[in-house]
């Protein structure tokens, strides 16, 4: 006699044995009892009602891979979000970089030296942005994609913690020339990030356009 119970958690065990996860398995099961309801609703028998509602689904090696590539996109999207991001936040930081050098009334020597970095940086961004992912090939190894993304992430911080401790305390600057300073050593650590997840960027869209 046919169990509809027993039936959905063998074809559980065959969907988590494919490699489906168990969260979008939740939804797919829900799916499945609909169909399975429609299907008897239409006067069909309950063996062949299951039948057609796990045909309808589609198999398990199929929606892994609809799964996976829409988790795909869906990183994808966050991380564009966080690039927009970036570069909003950028854009502040070197205007309100600008605003404090205006408001500390720096020599014209300090303010061209800060007003360089300002623009060295900008530069360093933009071309990170329009060379790395032209020139610089996908990375595949996830593993190699994790250490990229922490390199990057502590780089610069750790840079930036090296200069405030090791540099800046044997340096008797004035407030214009600790400013110049501060500017200079933001550019490697704004820039090392961006890279890395420029990076990341290019080897995740390179992997949903082959999936």
């Amino acid at each position: 006699m046919f169990n509809l119970e027993q039936s959905i958690t063998a074809w559980r065990k065959q969907m988590l044995a494919a490699g489906i996860q168990p969260v979008p398995l939740e939804e797919l099961e829900s799916h499945l009892r609909e169909e399975f309801e429609l299907q008897m609703l239409a006067g069909i028998d309950v063996q062949t009602a299951f039948s057609n509602a796990v045909e309808k689904m589609g198999k398990a090696e199929s929606l892994r891979e609809q799964f996976k590539r829409a988790q795909g996109m869906d990183k994808l999207k966050r991380r564009k979000f966080a690039g927009y991001f970036y570069s909003a936040m950028l854009i502040f930081y070197v205007l309100a970089m600008t605003s404090a050098m205006t408001r500390n009334d720096l020599s014209m020597s300090e303010w061209c030296l800060g007003m360089a970095a300002q623009l060295t940086l900008l530069l360093f961004s933009w071309l990170c942005w329009r060379q790395i992912p032209a020139r610089f090939p996908a990375i595949g190894s996830r593993a190699l994609q994790s250490a990229i993304g922490l390199i990057g992430g502590v780089s610069g911080a750790a840079w930036f913690l090296a200069f405030a401790y090791f540099i800046l305390p044997d340096c008797a600057f004035t407030t214009g020339e600790l400013m110049v300073a501060i500017l200079w050593a933001m550019v490697p650590a704004l820039v090392l990030t961006e890279a890395a997840f420029l990076l990341l960027e290019r080897s995740e869209g390179e992997e949903l356009q082959t999936s």
